[in-house]
């Protein structure tokens, strides 16, 4: 990635994570406004939304008060009904991304686990054939023509030595029958679960295309969402503060609400300054512990869901702190492009970074994100902080590797880079 590149990303993370921020602050700043902030914005048309001068010269009769007044009113109803309808379909696309997501993720886990058996299987079966064909050639060795000189001379009593001989072969002969049997045994279940395994690989190819689906539509959701939102936020403060001048009939200026748009920024700069986290620790390779100084509280693998009761694959691992886990600031673990930021079912609040090279990560339950779809991001960068959202049953961060869109051990993999996990 060029360096042009790098800065247009940064630019455009420092502009999301400014939003994001101003959208909380709004709330603390409300008292230097000329009316408090309301919900937040729905798409509309420039041409829709009424000036200054409108209202001013709507002051002039009660009837264009009156008219203006309804309006506004409808404007703001109207952008919250749009919000309301965003938020909802994106939490819809969301819910049915994950569960397509993780349907994909178990069959994969279970189509593997298929292919090592069957692996195994056959490993055991070339063994059993293998010991079997010692075993008949020792046979072939032991009942040579030593037997067949002692079976001819020696008249109607076989000497101890020869009964002994005899029993000795018998147990051989049965116990190369025996290995035969259990090769052939070994052979058919390798067989039978290769064909198992080659089923599932044909199903995954569906099944993975159907989860790209719904995730491209639960982007396409999501940005709808926070257009929607940054549309609400650009216009429903100065409508409410238009609406209660019209309201209580009284003059007021653009000047006025500027001033109370200016106060607010900078109370959002100060909390922004105030709540930003010191960076971790960067190993070498590039990578950062998404939550420095966390503990593992269940690793990846099948499990039996501990919400819902469902037995699938945990397809990453969940980090706590021993204290204070909510709200804590979880990290990029290297730099990347952010492709998905949102909800995103059972994960709640959720975050997928493309690192490049087939690699992501993924950070899951989140209270809040700090970052948006096609931010660049730095490794060790603030994205999000942890929570409980989606199927949780306690604050923590659920941490994902992924290597071509399948799930793999992120511990392994991390450890691999630097980074380990307690």
């Amino acid at each position: 990635m060029s360096t042009t590149e790098k800065a247009g990303g940064r630019g455009r993370s420092r502009k999301s994570l400014r939003r994001i921020r101003n959208a909380v602050s709004t709330m603390i700043a409300t008292v230097l406004l000329v009316v408090s902030a309301g919900v937040l914005s729905g798409p509309a048309y420039a041409d829709d939304y009424p000036t200054w001068d409108d209202v001013k010269n709507a002051q002039a009769s009660e009837s264009a008060k009156n008219d203006e007044v309804a309006r506004i009113q409808g404007l703001i109803e109207s952008m919250n009904a749009q919000v309301a309808e965003a938020q909802a379909v994106a939490t819809q696309r969301g819910t049915e991304y994950q569960a397509a997501q993780e349907k994909y993720d178990t069959a994969d886990f279970v189509a593997a686990q298929l292919e090592a058996q069957a692996t195994d299987a056959s490993t055991r079966a070339d063994a059993s054939n293998k010991q079997a064909g010692q075993l008949a050639a020792q046979l072939a060795r032991t009942g040579g023509n030593d037997l067949t000189f002692n079976l001819l001379v020696g008249g109607d009593q076989l000497s101890s030595d020869l009964l002994y001989q005899l029993s000795a072969m018998s147990k051989l002969t049965e116990k190369t029958s025996q290995i035969y049997a259990q090769a052939e045994q070994d052979r058919n279940t390798a067989t039978a679960l290769t064909a198992q395994a080659t089923v599932a690989r044909d199903e995954l190819r569906g099944l993975a295309d159907e989860a790209q689906r719904l995730r491209d539509e639960a982007v396409a959701a999501q940005q709808s969402a926070e257009a929607a939102l940054q549309e609400q936020e650009d216009h429903q403060v100065e409508l409410q503060a238009q609406l209660q001048v019209l309201q209580e009939n009284r003059a007021a200026t653009e000047a006025d609400f500027q001033k109370g748009v200016q106060a607010r920024a900078e109370a959002a700069r100060a909390a922004a300054a105030a709540g930003l986290s010191t960076l971790p620790f960067i190993a070498a390779s590039g990578w950062a512990s998404p939550f420095p100084g966390a503990f593992s509280s269940d690793e990846y693998g099948m499990r039996v869901n501990p919400v819902d009761g469902g037995y699938r694959l945990h397809s990453g691992i969940d980090l706590v702190y021993s204290g204070g886990t909510c709200g804590a600031t979880v990290y990029a673990a290297a730099e990347g492009i952010v492709n998905f930021a949102g909800w995103n079912g059972g994960y709640g609040n959720f975050i997928q970074i493309d690192h490049g090279g087939g690699i992501a990560t993924a950070y899951g339950h989140n209270t809040q994100l700090l970052v948006g779809v096609g931010d660049y991001v730095q490794v060790g960068q603030p994205i999000s902080l942890a929570g409980t959202t989606g199927n949780s049953t306690g604050c923590h961060l659920h941490f994902e590797v992924r290597q071509n869109g399948t799930a793999i051990n992120p511990r392994p993999f991390m450890a691999a880079q630097g980074i380990e996990f307690g």
